[in-house]
């Protein structure tokens, strides 16, 4: 490989060509750009004791947290697509700290410590009950191991690691069906029971195991976590579904709706354990009753949303003139805004204008729809 600046501006130049063609809109493509260095700048890349890459996040613009878990799920698009390796990367300092007698609980921890130290969870004040997400960060541990290991066809990052994902499965099938009152990523929201969409990832984490079962060469343990899943998955519709119109944000909540995200690691296995267009027609529905001028509201508590969700919902649809329609709405939120800030997750639909987040790592979810298409997490 050639060095020197001359010989980086042509690798950079030939990565931006490249960017631009694979993308399905040139407004993506723009998205992308912006989100690239963002997403990869926030983050410390170093070589532990046993010569292992650590990639150790920063959880920019809120309270500095190192190798946040639920920061590392939507960022992972972009480094599954580019080096997998920095996925485990990031996973390495979390899985330590759970192995460690400082974690007792049998769910995986929120973080690894305080950026730029990684000597412990802080969120939460470290161990408070109250604050945890139990259900959420088992299965972002279970979906992001599994989809580093897919994307290189290896499994042995999570062998390394097995007694622990297998734990957190475990957790996921006894509690993840309908979830209690507790927090998922979307912290800010607060405290919410029945959670369908953290449903959604318990159901997503659960398949994650399976594959990786799989992967191992357990073709029976394979075939018991996705019957499971699939069991799941169809009381999961029956539950959700909020009178053939669409499924509720929480369970018990008839009227509600939100974005399921979480679902979108369904299509990107290829597992279908969900059926095919599940999804379709809520997310038609909900672009056309629930977007403002900015683009679709994250659920019906507000009417902020995330970039990061709204690119993932973006990419469950089958219908190219709703891709773009989704993809426009947030390239103008950022065109128009009065917030000049670095690119904010966390706007206004109605404004555009910051609510709460900028300069963060999980602008690398934005990345999902080449993910998809380039099919890179496709379990075979």
């Amino acid at each position: 490989m050639e060095y020197g600046l001359k010989a980086k501006a042509r690798r950079a130049a030939a990565f931006d060509a490249k960017l631009r063609e694979d993308a399905p809109t040139e407004k993506y493509y723009e998205l992308l750009a912006l989100a690239y260095r963002q997403a990869i700048a926030a983050h410390k890349i170093a070589v532990d004791k046993e010569g292992e890459i650590l990639f150790i996040s920063k959880e920019c613009f809120s309270n500095g947290c190192a190798a946040t878990v639920d920061v590392t799920y939507p960022s992972i698009p972009l480094f599954l697509l580019y080096n997998p390796e920095l996925v485990k990367g990031m996973l390495r300092p979390v899985f330590r700290y759970a192995a460690s007698d400082e974690w007792f609980y049998d769910f995986a921890p929120h973080d690894a410590g305080t950026y730029p130290l990684v000597n412990g969870q802080v969120y939460s004040h470290g161990t408070t009950p109250y604050w945890q997400m139990p259900v959420e960060e088992c299965g972002n541990m279970l979906v992001v191991t599994a989809a580093a290991a897919v994307a290189e066809k290896d499994v042995s990052f999570a062998v390394q690691h097995w007694a622990l994902l297998e734990k957190w499965c475990a957790f996921l099938v006894k509690n993840g069906l309908d979830p209690d009152n507790q927090l998922c990523t979307d912290d800010f929201a607060g405290h919410l029971a029945h959670n369908c969409n953290l449903a959604l990832k318990a159901i997503m984490g659960i398949v994650s195991f399976a594959l990786l079962n799989r992967m191992r060469g357990d073709d029976a343990a394979y075939e018991k976590h996705m019957t499971t899943a699939k069991e799941m998955a169809k009381s999961w519709i029956e539950k959700a579904d909020d009178g053939g119109k669409q499924y509720r944000l929480a369970f018990d909540q008839p009227g509600s709706y939100s974005m399921k995200y979480n679902a979108v690691w369904d299509q990107l296995f290829g597992t279908g354990v969900f059926p095919e267009g599940t999804f379709a027609a809520e997310i038609t529905k909900h672009i056309a009753e629930h977007t403002n001028k900015y683009g679709l509201v994250l659920d019906n508590r507000a009417k902020y949303t995330k970039s990061d969700w709204l690119l993932w919902t973006a990419s469950m649809t089958g219908d190219e003139g709703e891709f773009a329609a989704m993809v426009d709405r947030l390239w103008d939120a950022y065109n128009e805004s009065e917030s000049r800030v670095p690119m904010t997750d966390w706007y206004d639909t109605e404004t555009a204008k910051m609510v709460g987040f900028q300069n963060r790592t999980v602008q690398g979810g934005l990345f999902i729809r080449l993910l998809k298409d380039k099919g890179i997490c496709k379990a075979d």
